[in-house]
């Protein structure tokens, strides 16, 4: 198990409830206009049927299901998650409580990630290696508050700091220290004098 999975007491089944709920919570404020509709159990329930939160209570329970040493029926739900929602979510892959998914199709994550962990389209966090079911520690480690754009790309052995944005297309394989915003080469904006 993982230093987060320990943070996060992952092998207990109520930990994993706790985790979904927190998805559940951050889905249903992602808007002003969400939060005006309010956290009831009809909002609750209906918000399963979105594919953002299919795919995490899929994780999540591949998850938990690793942690507890099932590891074929992990890599199978696992399996299900990807041919479902086109997301590579590995079971062994770690993450804190509150994620966001907004657009699963061509997510992979490889890694481990505290609370409040944003990820949007085709964004790639994995080890160097091609083996995706390695081990955890040739792989990203993320902070809490961490947020990945769309095609952006973290890689490698690296640590990511707590409330640190990676931009879209940005491609980082070095560590990133906390409270950092990285733009990538296409997002930076040049200043060139005319006349």
């Amino acid at each position: 198990m993982t230093p987060g999975c320990e943070r996060w007491q992952h092998r207990k089944v109520s930990s994993a409830w706790r985790d979904l709920s927190a998805d559940i919570d951050r889905y249903l404020t992602k808007s002003p206009e969400n939060v005006l509709l309010g956290n009831t159990f009809k909002r609750r329930m209906s918000a399963f049927l979105t594919p953002e939160l299919l795919c995490l209570l899929l994780h999540r329970t591949a998850h938990w299901l690793h942690c507890v040493g099932w590891r074929r029926s992990a890599w199978a739900v696992s399996r299900l998650n990807n041919v479902l929602h086109k997301v590579h979510l590995p079971p062994h892959s770690c993450i804190g409580p509150g994620c966001r998914l907004s657009h699963p199709a061509g997510v992979v994550f490889h890694g481990s990630a505290g609370r409040g962990l944003t990820l949007f389209g085709l964004a790639i966090c994995c080890a160097r290696e091609d083996a995706l079911d390695a081990g955890l520690e040739r792989a990203p480690q993320l902070g809490d508050d961490v947020t990945l754009g769309t095609h952006a790309v973290l890689m490698g052995a690296i640590t990511v700091g707590s409330q640190t944005q990676v931009s879209p297309f940005a491609c980082v394989s070095q560590h990133i220290p906390a409270h950092t915003v990285v733009a990538s080469h296409a997002m930076r904006t040049r200043h060139r004098r005319i006349g």
